[in-house]
């Protein structure tokens, strides 16, 4: 476990020295994104500045996760237990954990939805049982990682096929590195942990600074792996990626996990910084830019600061996207193939520094504008100690059926949890004045996660995870 400084304190600071260029600093870029992502660098930027069913349904799709038995393969879990509460007076929640280090991520088992995966900053991943709060006495899975500034322990997935595929991944800042490196592991099933020696390393890129570092990552609805990127570090776009569309950095990442026998990726993730590989990895022949020489063919999406978190409607299978912001503005983005979310022109719905960004085109949310631009769903300012937006999950559960299609996310420095619905056109805050919780976390804001059955969960910088529930 980690000591309560690491990460709380790095996205307390607002400095806009420039960025170590080979090593992290987790000190908040001064810019207001304190960033619950870890972002809170120090640049005064804002940051805290199988067996599938046969399809005749008799295969093992029978609710044990084999199959679904019409011939899809992916595992299902249990129906939702849940007695509906027909409009509760409020949003609360229940404390499920506390002692978890920093928990930067709460994932449900694929087929046991009450068995929860934490992901600790400081290199675990535990495993707690959504009812009891008891914690598994060996870490699932486990890494060195290096905490400095933002870096350390940062993503998790399970494969899409899971259990029946035993592989999953993870996002991590290995021990001595300056870099971002997606691993793949063999889970030993009987013993719920990972196999020693198992790891694959998948992709490697380098980061210039230890903050910014994204950390993300997510199997979307198309089984392929989604890799949130930030642009590098330190304050205003410094190593100049978000507006360089043949670096990974900055960019939502689409990758097929598959090897293809053939080690021959070797990603570039800015000018001048070193390169690792050569990798083994697909690039899924849909990816949006593949037809242009210019553009990565890994990148799906662009112009991101420091997507920290994000998640897939579990219904509608949108992409939501919390980007930290610098100086002004946080933003929420819902994010398609080969959209452009503006950063280092746009910050929020504003243009940056003055670049000319929106001239003569209407501030619509989630509408693209003359310049080629996607406006995020919502945006909200540094007001009222906010300083970095934590993206969270959309609620999809059977307890509480008027909430189904809300996102739930927060802020790093306050602690607040805010709420939203978009209908593809308009977005709704539930709260216009903030806070929608009747029982506030009070505490730092590190992530969110969900489950099977639509749950959404709160990760906080005092070790605890919660469970979004109705008010009694």
């Amino acid at each position: 476990m980690l000591a309560s400084l690491s990460l709380a304190g790095a996205l307390a600071c607002n400095d806009d020295t420039p960025a170590d260029t080979t090593t992290t600093d987790t000190t908040g870029d001064g810019d207001g994104d304190g960033d619950g992502d870890g972002d809170g660098d120090g640049d005064g930027d804002g940051d805290g500045d199988g067996d599938p069913g046969d399809g005749d349904g008799d295969g093992d799709g029978d609710g044990d996760g084999d199959g679904d038995g019409d011939g899809d393969p992916h595992p299902m879990p249990p129906p939702c237990p849940y007695t509906a509460v027909d409009n509760p007076s409020g949003i609360s929640t229940e404390l499920i954990a506390s002692g978890l280090g920093e928990p930067l991520l709460v994932t449900g088992h694929p087929t046991k939805p009450d068995e929860l995966y934490v992901v600790d900053r400081g290199g675990d991943i535990l495993v707690v049982d959504m009812n009891t709060g008891d914690e598994q006495p060996n870490p699932f899975l486990s890494v060195n990682v290096t905490t400095q500034s933002e870096f350390g322990l940062l993503g998790f997935a399970f494969h899409p096929l899971y259990p029946d595929d035993p592989r999953v991944y993870i996002n991590y800042s290995p021990q001595g590195e300056s870099m971002t490196r997606i691993s793949e592991f063999t889970i030993d099933l009987n013993a719920n942990e990972a196999v020693d020696g198992s790891e694959r390393v998948v992709l490697e890129l380098h980061q210039p600074a230890p903050n910014h570092d994204g950390g993300m990552i997510a199997f979307g609805p198309d089984d392929y792996l989604y890799i949130g990127m930030g642009d590098g570090g330190a304050a205003n776009d410094q190593f100049n990626t978000g507006r360089d569309f043949g670096v990974l950095l900055a960019k939502m990442l689409r990758i097929d996990v598959e090897p293809t026998g053939v080690a021959d990726k070797d990603p570039v993730s800015c000018q001048g910084c070193p390169q690792y590989g050569p990798f083994d990895y697909g690039i899924p022949a849909d990816n949006p830019f593949l037809s242009d020489d210019s553009v990565a063919p890994e990148i799906w999406a662009l112009g991101f600061r420091n997507p920290w978190r994000f998640a897939f409607d579990l219904e509608t299978d949108e992409l939501y996207v919390g980007d930290v912001g610098q100086n002004a503005r946080e933003e929420i983005a819902v994010v398609v193939a080969g959209s452009d979310h503006g950063w280092s022109d746009m910050e929020g719905f504003s243009c940056f520094q003055g670049a000319p960004c929106i001239a003569g085109s209407p501030m619509t949310a989630g509408q693209v504008n003359a310049d080629g631009l996607t406006y995020p769903i919502h945006d909200y300012g540094h007001g009222q100690n906010n300083c970095s937006v934590t993206g969270g999950n959309v609620y999809r559960s059977c307890e509480v059926p008027t909430w189904s299609g809300t996102y739930f996310f927060g802020d790093y420095c306050n602690g607040r949890v805010d709420a939203l619905t978009w209908d593809g056109t308009t977005t709704t805050l539930l709260d216009p004045d903030g806070e929608v919780l009747d029982t506030p976390v009070f505490d730092n804001v590190l992530g969110f996660g969900g489950n099977a059955w639509g749950d959404v969960f709160i990760g906080t910088a005092n070790g605890s995870i919660y469970r979004i529930v109705p008010t009694n």
